[in-house]
């Protein structure tokens, strides 16, 4: 009876034992898996948001560029009428429906290229209606090409620099003949729209530098 008394007396020890032990470390584990899996969470949607913003840049800097190559190709017949000059405006551009409707007088032009240069094209279209107009072209005095018969889809021409590059009214296919054209290599990055009517010419001057 004493000898259990004395155990009864003695102080418990605070060494944990092997299952507290066990379960300590299973606690410990649970909570670093918990981190990790928190880590890898927080990983994944940062990476989902970069992407995000990525695509995000992707898709504005595409439609910057559309606008930038499509904004020098709109422009209306209102624009060109007072002085023939479609500023910055591409080759090929339709801006009437109808010749009648263009209200276009015939012009001359000059045209400074850029330095050094000593050939250039010359594109040519019509710009509204594909009704039959014909037109010829002479450089210089000489027949370059004659009866081109002019369409939505410009022709291209070379031409020397500098020259005087004259457009002679051939045929008109309804309404008057009306005509874009424009000379790559310019100084000035403009489209000229004009009017020839059959037996009259509009002479454009090229000059170098």
């Amino acid at each position: 009876m004493a000898d259990h008394r004395q155990d009864e007396q003695r102080p418990k020890s605070n060494t944990p034992n092997q299952y507290e032990l066990r379960q300590r470390e299973n606690d410990d584990v649970s909570m670093e898996y918990t981190g990790a899996s928190d880590n890898r969470k927080s990983s994944s949607n940062g990476k989902k948001r970069n992407k995000h913003r990525f695509w995000i840049g992707i898709t504005g800097l595409i439609t910057f560029g559309m606008f930038m190559y499509f904004q020098g190709s709109t422009g209306s017949i209102k624009d060109v009428q007072s002085n023939g000059i479609g500023k910055g405006m591409k080759a090929g551009i339709q801006l009437a429906a109808a010749d009648d409707s263009a209200g276009l007088e015939a012009r001359d032009f000059k045209i400074e290229m850029k330095k050094n240069t000593t050939t250039s094209r010359m594109l040519i279209w019509d710009f509204a209606a594909e009704d039959g107009d014909v037109v010829t072209v002479k450089v210089d005095g000489n027949i370059l090409q004659a009866n081109i018969t002019i369409m939505h889809s410009p022709v291209a021409l070379d031409i020397p620099i500098p020259s005087a590059v004259e457009i002679i009214g051939v045929k008109d296919g309804g309404g008057g003949i009306t005509y874009g054209v424009k000379f790559p290599g310019a100084v000035q990055n403009n489209a000229y729209f004009n009017a020839a009517p059959v037996g009259s010419s509009n002479v454009y001057t090229i000059t170098g530098q």
